[in-house]
């Protein structure tokens, strides 16, 4: 038990400490993916909580990474929060097409190291 507490608090602060450009680009609080084509008719949206995602430079991009390799995501973007170099909502929208594979979605994010994963559907 406590070598799982270890690995989990290692990873966290692993991906907290992150310092490549892709998290330097991801301070602003709602950051996007390019729409991969215009029509917007068959986009969904689902609010993802992510329970021990604590910071925007190292935990936000590592999430958000996880959900663009397992779907066909249109824009991920992290809720507004109340101060820059925290997060204190880990609340992601994600607008996809088709199905989001939230099995698959959440297993990668638990295997990330974080504590938890629940979907919203908008």
């Amino acid at each position: 038990m406590r070598f799982a507490i270890v690995f989990v608090s290692l990873l966290t602060l692993i991906g907290c400490n992150t310092n490549s450009k892709e998290t330097v680009n991801s301070l602003n609080p709602v950051t996007s993916v390019a729409d991969k084509d215009s029509d917007a008719a068959d986009v969904r949206t689902v609010a993802v909580t992510v329970t021990g995602m604590m910071c925007p430079h190292g935990c936000y991009p590592g999430v958000k990474s996880v959900i663009e390799k397992k779907n066909d995501v249109a824009s991920i973007e992290l809720t507004p929060q109340q101060k820059e170099d925290v997060i204190d909502n880990p609340v992601i929208l994600v607008k996809y097409r088709g199905e989001l594979n939230k099995d698959a979605t959440t297993q990668a994010i638990l295997e990330a190291g974080f504590e938890k994963v629940e979907y919203n559907d908008q």
